[in-house]
């Protein structure tokens, strides 16, 4: 039974495991900080119960875009039309027609988290239908000071905004494989590491850093070889995987014995990558329509002693600081060449201990405060009606 003492809140998101990806993870773990202070039901796809925090309420729906939109808008009418919410927050702008709808018939208070993606897609329905939606929440959650310039472009006030990084775990190092385990595993024979992670999709820029870079590094380091994580998305906004590309390049410059593809891994094993890795490549491109909101990788590999070299591109700047990694002007492929080479040559004493200490100020109990912090105006007595 909801504990009537407690915030009532109703987090509505198709972003949640068992789907993969960062959002998904930011989700988990924003539910599980809210479960501690507040009585949460949540509607997300199907099969997140197994996934959310004990003691909440559940609702599943199909996880499609269209099936979520309409079925979890349907499904948060009906929570809301049983019982009186505090706050209704949507997972990303995907929630924001929805909650536009209980905000006005229910007058419940909503808070929207953006990501990036989702206010820039170039989706003529979209763009027409979920983002102007955005401007009636009472709080827009911005993942990064990048994603909040891009939803003030839209129309939404600045007022309206705040910034709540994502947060990190911090691992436990001596918990995590080893090098030689994981190469072992994998069958990484390189005695140094570029790791890439994350979704193959054109922004993430990794066929433009294989033609551009890789061949010129793997000159000067012979020993070296990149390793990538991650696959094309399968359920994103836009859709831009780019595996074909990346493969045909790799063909191209006869780099297959330099690169192991790993496709998706366990969470373990994304661990154990990390650390394994010398160093982290993150070669951003600037695409109309896409746009990286954070540059959560970054962080999750500066928790794991690994440092970070990016393109200044989207909302990265938050994630990177001179601790855990570099900045590289967008597009200035020699540049980047020249910095990883840097960081291969010199791996400067004590960066690991410098990136940990980084990643640690967005530890997840961090987040949450800041999280606490921001929605805590929604739930005073005098601010509860829109």
């Amino acid at each position: 039974m909801p504990n009537p003492d407690k915030p009532q809140l109703l987090l509505v998101t198709r972003n949640f495991p068992p789907l993969t990806g960062g959002m998904e993870r930011l989700m988990q773990h924003t539910a599980q900080g809210l479960a501690e202070w507040a009585q949460l039901s949540i509607v997300g796809p199907r099969g997140c119960s197994v996934w959310a925090p004990a003691g909440c309420e559940v609702v599943e729906v199909p996880a499609s875009l269209g099936g979520f939109v309409t079925r979890g808008t349907l499904a948060a009418w009906r929570a809301c039309s049983r019982r009186r919410f505090d706050l209704v927050i949507g997972g990303s702008g995907l929630a924001a027609p929805s909650l536009r709808a209980l905000q006005l018939r229910f007058g419940v208070p909503t808070a929207v988290f953006v990501h990036g993606l989702d206010i820039v897609v170039d989706n003529l329905a979209y763009q027409t239908l979920f983002t102007p939606c955005l401007r009636g929440a009472d709080l827009v959650i911005a993942n990064s000071h990048n994603t909040m310039a891009l939803a003030c472009e839209r129309g939404v006030a600045e007022k309206q905004v705040s910034v709540v990084n994502p947060g990190t775990s911090i691992p436990d190092l001596s918990q995590v494989a080893s090098r030689e385990d994981f190469c072992a595993r994998y069958d990484i024979p390189f005695r140094q590491i570029l790791l890439f992670a994350g979704r193959i999709t054109r922004r993430k820029g990794l066929s433009r850093f294989i033609e551009n870079c890789l061949a010129t590094i793997l000159a000067e380091k012979p020993e070296a070889g990149l390793v990538v994580v991650g696959d094309n998305p399968g359920d994103s906004l836009n859709q831009q995987g780019e595996m074909g590309r990346v493969l045909e390049r790799v063909a191209s410059l006869s780099l297959e014995n330099k690169v192991r593809f790993l496709g998706q891994v366990s969470d373990a094993d994304l661990l154990a990558a990390f650390a394994a890795a010398d160093l982290q490549v993150f070669p951003l491109l600037e695409i109309p329509g896409d746009v990286e909101g954070f540059g959560m990788v970054a962080i999750e590999a500066a928790a794991c002693g690994t440092p970070t070299i990016a393109f200044h591109c989207g909302g990265v700047a938050d994630a990177i600081s001179e601790d855990s990694g570099q900045l590289v002007p967008p597009g200035d492929y020699a540049e980047f060449t020249r910095r990883v080479l840097q960081q291969l040559e010199e791996q400067p004493a004590g960066q690991a201990v410098a990136c940990r200490s980084h990643a640690e100020k967005y530890s997840w109990p961090r987040f949450h405060q800041h999280l606490h912090n921001a929605l805590g105006p929604l739930l005073e007595p005098g601010k509860k009606q829109p």
